[in-house]
C-alpha cells in the first residue's frame, strides 16, 4: 500500500479555466512528500536549523491524464525509491478520492528526484538517516494494483 495524502483542490489551485494549474499540482505533491516524511519521523525544523543537509529537487515531471478541477478531493499516492546513498525519487499517482471503491485510473502522475547536499558547500552528501529509513520501508510502485 502506498503512502497516501488527501487534499481538496481550492480555487487558488486553479487557472482561469477552473482547471488545476500544473505548477500547483507539483506543489501539492511536495506537500504530500513533506507530510509523509514528517509522519515518518523527519524533524524539518531541526534539519533546517542544523544546516548540514538539504534535499533539493533536481528534476520534476508531471503528466495530466484527465482534468482536475476546483472542489475535487484527491488521493495522492507516494512511492519513494532510493536511487543511491545521495539521491532518491518519488513517483506520485493522483486519483480522485473515492472511499467506497477501488481507485479508478489516475488523474495525473508525477515524479520528483531529490539529492542530498551540504547547503554550505553545495556538494552532494549522504542522505539523513531518517530519510534512508523512510526509503527502505517505502512501498514499491510495482506492488500496487494499478
Amino acid at each position: 500500500m502506498a503512502y497516501a495524502y488527501r487534499r481538496t483542490i481550492h480555487l487558488a489551485d486553479t487557472d482561469a479555466a477552473g482547471v488545476v494549474y500544473f505548477a500547483q499540482l507539483l506543489h501539492i505533491c511536495h506537500e504530500a512528500y513533506e507530510i509523509c516524511l514528517t509522519e515518518n519521523g523527519m524533524d524539518w525544523s531541526g534539519l533546517l536549523r542544523e544546516g548540514t543537509v538539504a534535499l533539493p529537487i533536481v528534476h520534476s515531471a508531471i503528466d495530466f491524464l484527465r482534468p482536475i478541477t476546483w472542489g475535487d478531493r484527491l488521493d495522492i499516492q507516494l512511492y519513494p525509491e532510493l536511487e543511491n546513498f545521495r539521491q532518491f525519487k518519488i513517483s506520485y499517482r493522483i486519483f480522485k478520492e473515492n472511499q467506497d471503491s477501488p481507485p479508478e485510473s489516475p488523474l495525473a502522475t508525477a515524479l520528483t528526484r531529490h539529492v542530498a547536499i551540504n547547503p554550505r558547500t553545495r556538494q552532494r552528501c549522504s542522505l539523513p538517516p531518517v530519510v534512508e529509513t523512510w526509503l527502505r520501508n517505502a512501498p514499491k510502485i510495482e506492488d500496487s494494483k494499478i
